[in-house]
């Protein structure tokens, strides 16, 4: 599978955001090292909910999966009912993240255009 650089992780961002009706959070795309000097990127989401990013990634070379990270926290989190909601609509818009990262990953794998929008 060829390799997703930083710059081609940025244009998949943006054209999820640009899709998107509403994204939570700053989605940021950094300099990530994937061995070898290779140029991988990392995805981190910056959720308003919580008080730790997420980092999405490649589940590993070669394989169009993609997971969800969670960073780690100081302490217990509680929270009211309205923010648990916040919370629960953030990752759900990361899921659709998710998806959409292995949905361009296997695209990106087999050198096929995006279908047209009908």
């Amino acid at each position: 599978m060829p390799y997703r650089s930083k710059s081609l992780l940025e244009q998949w961002v943006w054209e999820f955001a640009a899709d998107a009706e509403e994204t939570p959070g700053v989605i940021e795309v950094l300099q990530h090292d994937g061995g070898a000097g290779a140029d991988t990127g990392l995805v981190v989401m910056r959720l308003n909910d919580l008080p730790s990013d997420i980092f999405l990634h490649p589940v590993g070379p070669g394989d169009p999966r993609w997971e969800v990270n969670f960073g780690p926290r100081e302490r217990d989190l509680a929270m009211s009912a309205g923010r648990l909601r916040g919370l629960a609509k953030e990752l759900d818009r990361a899921a659709a993240l998710c998806e959409f990262f292995e949905s361009k990953s296997e695209e990106h794998a087999s050198g096929a255009s995006p279908a047209p929008a009908a």
